[in-house]
């Protein structure tokens, strides 16, 4: 994802309850290209909320969340779909509401599908050779499925002026095995960590900065990047800001980004530049990624509105 700051569950279940109002729904969609046909696409779909939420009589609160992602591979002939459960509870550290921190559980279900009836490799594969009865080497699950965990812990420091946070998770996926053979890949262990933190300059600007490290067998992946925040028609009740930006997703891409702030909601909008040094095909990739999150319920306190919200 170019903007998982956004999906706030893609980074972090013990995030879930943690927005700044009572309930939040946030999603992504990434469009990859290639020679300008789109066969790769993202949607990541989200909404936490919290219980108990803290009051005279209580600072810790439980926060629930569940969370959708689903990757589309050429236009459909292959589509994994991951749903996720995540709880996390929340312990406040000091007495105006400023400081928490939150460690989550969660679980997931994956299924992968196949749509043979899209898949031709000439000679070699054909799936209308089994409906005319001709010999097939068909060796592919329907449906198959499969479960994974995490576990998360998460300090946020989110004051009237200015908001931090960080926060560590531990994958354990078990990817679907596609054919009915007995072999099949071993599970995958996957750590991220992640830094949000977005502070005043000069008035009413701001400056907001992001980083998150992903650990995996296969390959580690770093994300970092920057955003100016510029007022646009600020007032008491309704926050309005643009924030300008660009990421760096090492060795790979170079990604420009605009968000918006608008009240309850976060537009945002990016576009990969790829690096294309990174193989020697002369094949071009490119893909953009549009956000939205949406805010709902009760307003915790008066505390800083925020592009990581």
């Amino acid at each position: 994802m170019s903007q998982p700051f956004v999906s706030s569950q893609f980074l972090n279940s013990a995030s879930v309850g943690n927005g700044l109002y009572g309930s939040r729904l946030q999603s992504n969609l990434k469009s990859q290209m290639i020679d300008g046909q789109n066969l790769y696409k993202t949607i990541v779909v989200g909404f936490d909320t919290r219980f108990k939420a803290a009051d005279n009589t209580t600072k810790n609160y439980l926060g629930f969340g569940t969370q959708l992602i689903s990757d589309q591979v050429m236009n459909g002939v292959m589509q994994t779909n991951l749903l996720t459960m995540n709880l996390a509870y929340h312990i406040y550290l000091d007495d105006y509401l400023y400081k928490n921190i939150a460690l989550g559980l969660g679980s997931g279900f994956t299924q992968t599908t196949l749509d043979r009836t899209k898949l031709r490799f000439a000679d070699q594969y054909d799936y209308r050779a089994i409906l005319t009865n001709s010999i097939s080497m068909e060796n592919i699950l329907p449906y198959p499925t499969s479960f994974s965990a995490n576990a998360s812990a998460l300090y946020t420091k989110h004051d009237q002026k200015s908001f931090f946070q960080t926060g560590a998770s531990a994958f354990f996926l078990d990817k679907p095995n596609m054919t009915y053979s007995l072999v099949n890949t071993a599970p995958e262990n996957k750590y991220r960590l992640f830094v949000s933190t977005e502070l005043p300059v000069m008035g009413d600007y701001f400056i907001a900065l992001h980083g998150n490290y992903l650990y995996q067998k296969s390959s580690n992946q770093l994300n970092v990047g920057a955003f100016v925040g510029v007022p646009a028609g600020n007032d008491e009740d309704d926050v309005k800001r643009i924030y300008f930006g660009c990421f760096y997703r090492a060795n790979e891409a170079i990604v420009p980004s605009v968000s918006i702030i608008s009240n309850k909601y976060i537009f945002g909008l990016s576009y990969d530049i790829y690096n294309n040094n990174k193989t020697s095909s002369t094949i071009k990739v490119s893909s953009f990624e549009l956000s939205l999150s949406a805010s709902m319920g009760r307003k915790k306190t008066n505390l800083f509105r925020t592009l990581f919200d």
